[in-house]
């Protein structure tokens, strides 16, 4: 806010005027504000590290405008085989990961010896996601550092996750394979084709904490079991199942999501800019 410093009596009208102009700006400011933290995102997404090791860390503008000065940032870290909470997104489907905070240098200025400037951003990843007016889509971010590149520069897979899609108690299992297999999920049986995805309701016996997996290939006309094993379970729990195809048999990799309230979101209602405190006004005659 602007500091107005009047020394002239003959202008006394004039603080009265500032200061009613000054309440009306600062109205519409917090009308705009307010709109802003009431527009839904258009994408929520959560991340997880993918053919990598410990974590990685980004930021991230949730407005898309990551080159503004004062843009707000969200750190975001993937960590190897843990979902991470969701995030806000609110712009038109490009989303790009930045160095962290931690990572920005600050040097001196060309023309001054005291000055310091902050070294730009780098984008380390950036993606594509679909956007759909009036409506908030989810994401699963996989995000797979590049190996052999010591900017910590990643490639991101967007794996739609809508509830529509993949509902509470559910998972969507994925075949890499060229055969089709048969799964028994819980207290479900069901065919998986080669290359595709089918989603099942997870269904166990009542009171039971855990559930069974077990995965079977057909030869010889007879159905032989090349894996088998127990996850801990909760009916809230939604998830990925992947199949992949190996010489000794199946290897599997589980993603299992928490769902999450939109509102509940790093960055929900976040506006694009850091909003500074604001100073109150002096007005001297």
């Amino acid at each position: 806010m602007n500091y107005f410093r009047i020394q002239d009596k003959a202008f006394n009208l004039v603080p009265l005027l500032f200061a009613i102009q000054s309440s009306v700006v600062s109205g519409q400011e917090k009308i705009e504000n307010e709109n802003l933290e009431q527009t839904p995102p258009t994408v929520i997404f959560s991340t997880m590290l993918w053919q990598g090791e410990n974590s990685q860390i980004f930021s991230f503008a949730p407005w898309d405008n990551h080159e503004d000065e004062n843009a707000t940032m969200i750190e975001i870290s993937a960590t190897s085989g843990i979902v991470s909470r969701k995030f806000a997104y609110y712009g038109d489907g490009t989303l790009r990961f930045l160095q962290s905070e931690d990572l920005l240098v600050d040097e001196p200025e060309a023309d001054s010896n005291s000055s310091f400037t902050t070294t730009p951003r780098k984008v380390l990843a950036n993606c594509k996601l679909q956007i759909i007016p009036g409506q908030t889509k989810e994401y699963l971010l996989l995000v797979e550092p590049i190996k052999g590149n010591e900017e910590g520069a990643a490639k991101i897979y967007t794996i739609p996750f809508d509830q529509e899609n993949i509902p509470t108690g559910s998972f969507a299992f994925s075949s890499r394979s060229n055969k089709t297999l048969y799964v028994q999920f819980g207290q479900s049986k069901f065919a998986v084709p080669p290359r595709s995805s089918v989603v099942k309701k997870a269904q166990v016996k009542e009171g039971s904490r855990s559930i069974p997996l077990k995965i079977f290939l057909k030869q010889g006309g007879k159905y032989e079991v090349v894996l088998s094993k127990e996850w801990p379970h909760s009916n809230a729990l939604r998830g990925l199942v992947y199949l992949t195809e190996t010489p000794s048999g199946v290897q599997v990799t589980r993603i299992a999501d928490f769902p999450q309230s939109v509102e509940q979101s790093m960055g929900f209602g976040s506006t694009p800019t850091r909003i500074t405190p604001k100073k109150p006004e002096h007005i001297e005659q």
